[in-house]
């Protein structure tokens, strides 16, 4: 069973509280796996899920308290950490779709008056008429012939291009969904904290110290979290 399991949670505050971490941290990972090439969007999902562990220490308590206890001195730091990241989050999905509105506002619709081609007007002489529209015929085969390998082209040239890293609509559409559901279950997580620590205090915690593992590097971290 995985740290983070919600149906296996038992109905204990700390339980409740984990289930809610595990929820979040779901949403994390369907934006670290959406975004990853999409510059610092990408970014604060990744960081998000390399410091999960100051909730999985926050929430463990002793070896004789285990799920009993919440660590204020961690879990204080991690919603410190978590909170910023939520902010950059959405700074970074209103830029986007400011970036959005400006390109839209760049490339202006076509007039579609000025998209009609004059048609040949009617003679009243039929076999003149029908040569004339066999010949407007012709030429829009020739005109359609012409769009369909500018298009071609256009999808080989973006091929050929790198990723790009700017977010387009459904991209905008996506984050914020996920956003939506990462701030639900974070509301719903510190509400059920702050209930917790209203109750039994909020004390130093035994594992406060392990807060300075917030400045260490990425390998240290890694290597000190194996050790609990």
């Amino acid at each position: 069973m995985s740290f983070f399991d919600k149906q296996h949670e038992k109905e204990s505050p700390i339980g409740k509280i984990r289930a809610h971490i595990g929820t979040f941290f779901y949403f994390v990972d369907l934006g670290k796996s959406r975004f990853k090439n999409k510059g610092r969007v990408g970014d604060i999902f990744e960081d998000m899920e390399n410091t999960k562990y100051l909730f999985r220490q926050a929430t463990s308590g002793t070896i004789y308290d285990f799920k009993k206890k919440l660590d204020y001195t961690l879990w204080d730091a991690a919603v410190h950490k978590y909170t910023e990241d939520l902010a950059e989050l959405k700074k970074e999905l209103l830029k986007a779709v400011d970036e959005g509105a400006l390109d839209k506002k760049k490339t202006p619709e076509p007039d579609e008056e000025e998209e009609k081609e004059e048609k040949p007007k009617k003679t009243g002489d039929w076999k003149a008429d029908l040569k004339g529209e066999m010949a407007e015929a012709e030429e829009e085969k020739k005109r359609a012939a012409e769009r369909r390998k500018e298009e071609e082209l256009e999808r080989e040239k973006k091929l050929m291009e790198a990723p790009s890293e700017k977010l387009d609509e459904a991209d905008c559409r996506e984050l914020w969904r996920i956003m939506q559901g990462l701030e639900r279950e974070y509301d719903e997580m510190n509400h059920l904290a702050e209930e917790w620590f209203a109750i039994h205090g909020k004390g130093e915690g035994c594992l406060g110290a392990l807060v300075m593992m917030t400045l260490l590097p990425a390998g240290a971290i890694y290597g000190i979290w194996h050790l609990f």
